[in-house]
């Protein structure tokens, strides 16, 4: 599987936390364990949220609805792809992906880096910002980026090809999309976190870790297959997290 055919179920991102403007206040108490997956009061009881006793479908249906009440967080990640050369020998690395994200979907600061081209994204108050290095600013034709922030609307395509990198729950789904493929690993022990696997068991595409009690928060993604290799990083969960909007813009929103 290529990393363009997985880009939509493995989105692959972002390369050495770089730090964005930090959270404030304290930290959020955890989401409660949804009601229905509590143990009934004549069953035996569940120590966490009993995800591993739902069918792949309700699992992944459970983690979405956890992301969506959930509020803000953090997540950093990198995906490099691997290339097979013409004439024969080892897969090399080729291509990196990466992305270091905060905030909530429509209200977010990420940095992005492709290749050799870098951007900044920043969505506040209705409004989506941009900029990037000069070989991003090339690429996109929009040389005043390289300058300092211009404006892009919610829907423009400087901003939608890097979907789903944007939005928490959309990246998580894809990740678990990019196999047909679904299953929760029983918890080990008094274990705190769960294991998703993507793929086969014996086979897997990758491995999303998530809580094991209250809400099944995603906290870690690993994948390898023989395209490349990826992880993903999530903290903060529910965190209050303040998003500013550019203090300069190189070109004036129209």
């Amino acid at each position: 599987m290529s990393f363009s055919a997985r880009a939509a179920g493995l989105a692959g991102a972002a390369a050495c936390a770089i730090v964005l403007a930090g959270c404030t206040g304290a930290p959020a108490a955890p989401p409660p364990t949804p009601t229905h997956l509590l143990a009934p009061p004549d069953g035996e009881p569940i120590a966490g949220n009993g995800l591993w006793l739902l069918a792949g479908p309700d699992a992944t249906h459970e983690i979405a609805e956890a992301i969506s009440g959930a509020g803000a967080v953090q997540y950093h990640g990198s995906y490099t792809e691997l290339t097979s050369p013409s004439d024969g020998s080892e897969p090399r690395a080729g291509r990196g992906l990466a992305v270091d994200y905060r905030g909530r979907a429509g209200e977010y600061a990420a940095k992005i880096t492709a290749g050799d081209e870098r951007v900044e994204v920043v969505a506040v108050d209705g409004r989506t910002y941009v900029r990037g290095n000069e070989a991003y600013a090339s690429a996109h034709g929009i040389p005043d980026a390289a300058d300092g922030f211009v404006c892009a609307t919610g829907d423009d395509s400087l901003v939608a090809e890097w979907a789903p990198l944007l939005e928490p729950g959309e990246l998580v789904e894809s990740l678990l999309a990019s196999s047909e493929s679904v299953s929760v690993e029983p918890p080990l022990g008094d274990a705190d976190l769960i294991d998703v696997i993507v793929g086969q068991t014996g086979a897997p595409v990758g491995v999303l870790t998530v809580a094991r009690s209250g809400a099944p928060l995603p906290r870690e993604f690993r994948a390898a297959d023989g395209t490349g290799d990826g992880t993903f990083a999530f903290e903060g969960w529910g965190e209050p997290i303040e998003i500013e909007p550019p203090a300069e813009l190189s070109v004036a929103c129209g």
